[in-house]
């Protein structure tokens, strides 16, 4: 009982004054009862405020915080570690993303994101809070504080794998998917949120190109990584400045006479710094990145025009042989571009020969199969290279409108001394003989090869034991000593006869080796092609 309670009791005061003190406790009341529900809607917006702050914050799908959540207590960790002057304690940082088989199934099994939700809940069995939402839907950040040892680090990273990989629960028991885990540690691997996570990144990209479910950073990774990247720059960088960098080598197909029939086409990169820069090492990184599309008409274009000086020297039989990849075949207008390059040169389809590999044929055999049909319409030569290693088989041939397979050289390397190998030879080539298709058989880097080859009625062979792959010159040297390779002149020339070409050309003095290498340092640049709309090169 407040004081004017009191006073309206006592039986004091006038009429006039208890009705003011009445009004007063009235107008009293009415405040408190204010005040109660202004804190009530405070308390309601907080509350509101609250699950917004949730909302913001978390994944609708998985409920885990976002990236923003995840970099702010990173930052908050590098503060205490850096208060910290004794710790022995790692952190590990790691990115997480399911593997192509969820992927596969997203958009079909789980299109309420459930099964992404149960994954999420089984690496929180085992880490707890520590696993964060990335910016993609299929991809988790995880932090690992107070790690003794890289020991730990990876028996962490082994039981998410697995527990990642176990099938999922009824009714989708038939649904299983794995997941790729990059980690890299604080302090041997970065000091600060960018290396890190860079370093983890490329720790993940291994991971996706090795298949392995986890992998954890080291230097000779971040060495290879920063190279790639080198290589990369400097490709796109090549390519922008007319392709002064790059150069054709020619390797010569010989049929059982030892003459001349062709040649392949193979590309060359000389770096002013670098220096020559391998196929197998810049091709994929083009592949990549796209480069290749360019990269490839580049050299069909400018192979298909050295091809007419060497039918303008006497040789209108010859054809060149350039291989095309997957990026190249999958483009809508190849049939176009090809078309627009042979009528440019005023060449023949017959003269041109397309290699293409097993796998990118069955990628997407209807769409490959009507392609080759509409290069076969025009005199395009196919032919399937690497053959052996993928889909064979007479069934798979006979299907695919092509003129010529090429044995792969892991068959070749030791043929003449393998007894399985050269059954698998054999084998080959009367299948193809079966149906009509030529055979020729790359990597021939001896003579016993060579003669066991053509003994079993290989078509021709290519390789170091005819002549390594050489530059534009040396091709036409090759072809105004009358068309026939040395080591074929060498067999039946008169005693003390000397080879038209130079020691260093000779193929016998050249070293034996794989096809991608040597000869391109000293290769004759090819002529610079002149890109133009016309040609539909770009």
């Amino acid at each position: 009982m407040d004081e004017t309670d009191n006073f309206a009791t006592s039986g004091t005061g006038t009429n006039g004054d208890k009705r003011k003190l009445h009004a007063y406790a009235v107008k009293n009341q009415s405040l408190r009862e204010t005040v109660h529900r202004l804190r009530r809607q405070v308390e309601f917006l907080e509350e509101k405020q609250q699950e917004l702050q949730e909302l913001v914050n978390h994944d609708p799908y998985t409920g885990l915080p976002i990236r923003r959540v995840f970099d702010r207590r990173l930052d908050e960790r590098f503060r205490v570690l850096s208060a910290e002057t004794n710790s022995h304690r790692m952190m590990a940082l790691g990115v997480i993303r399911l593997d192509k088989r969820y992927a596969r199934i997203k958009n079909s099994r789980d299109r309420n994101k459930i099964l992404l939700f149960k994954t999420t809940a089984r690496i929180k069995e085992i880490i707890g809070d520590n696993l964060f939402q990335s910016d993609r839907l299929d991809e988790f950040h995880i932090m690992l504080n107070n790690m003794p040892n890289l020991a730990a680090v990876e028996l962490i990273c082994e039981k998410i794998a697995e527990e990642v990989a176990r099938p999922q629960e009824e009714p989708a028991d038939d649904v299983s998917f794995g997941c790729y885990l990059g980690v890299s540690v604080y302090p041997l691997h970065g000091s600060t949120r960018d290396e890190l996570l860079g370093n983890a990144d490329i720790a993940l990209e291994r991971c996706e190109k090795l298949d392995r479910p986890f992998i954890i950073y080291d230097e000779e990774m971040g060495r290879e990584h920063r190279d790639r990247e080198l290589i990369e720059s400097e490709l796109a960088t090549a390519v922008e400045t007319s392709f002064e960098q790059f150069h054709i080598a020619y390797q010569p197909f010989v049929d059982p006479e030892g003459r001349i029939i062709g040649a392949e086409a193979l590309m060359r990169w000389h770096h002013p710094t670098l220096g020559t820069v391998p196929p197998p090492v810049f091709i994929p990184i083009a592949e990549q990145t796209g480069d290749i599309r360019i990269l490839g008409h580049w050299i069909l274009y400018n192979a298909c025009r050295e091809l007419t000086v060497w039918h303008h020297s006497g040789f209108p039989d010859l054809y060149i042989s350039v291989n095309l990849s997957p990026h190249q075949f999958k483009q809508r207008d190849l049939v176009a571009r090809i078309t627009g390059i042979l009528q440019a040169l005023n060449l023949e389809g017959r003269h041109l020969k397309l290699e293409l590999t097993e796998s990118m044929v069955m990628d997407d055999p209807d769409d490959a199969i009507q392609k080759m049909v509409e290069l076969k319409q025009i005199g395009v030569r196919l032919s399937i290279d690497d053959f052996g290693t993928g889909y064979s088989s007479l069934n798979y041939l006979r299907k695919l409108p092509i003129d010529m397979v090429k044995i792969d050289k892991s068959f070749i390397d030791d043929v003449d001394r393998s007894v399985p190998n050269q059954e698998i030879v054999k084998g080959i080539i009367s299948l193809v003989h079966t149906i009509r298709i030529d055979c020729l058989a790359e990597g021939v880097e001896t003579k016993e090869q060579m003669e066991l080859l053509f003994s079993e009625g290989c078509n021709a062979i290519q390789g170091y034991y005819f002549s390594r792959p050489v530059d534009n010159l040396s091709f036409r040297s090759y072809l105004t000593a009358g068309g026939l390779l040395p080591a074929a002149r060498l067999e039946t020339a008169p005693k003390g006869e000397e080879s038209p070409l130079p020691p260093d050309r000779v193929p016998g003095s050249l070293p034996v080796g794989g096809e991608t290498d040597g000869g391109a340092d000293d290769l004759e640049p090819a002529p610079v092609m002149e890109v133009t709309e016309d040609l539909g090169l770009l």
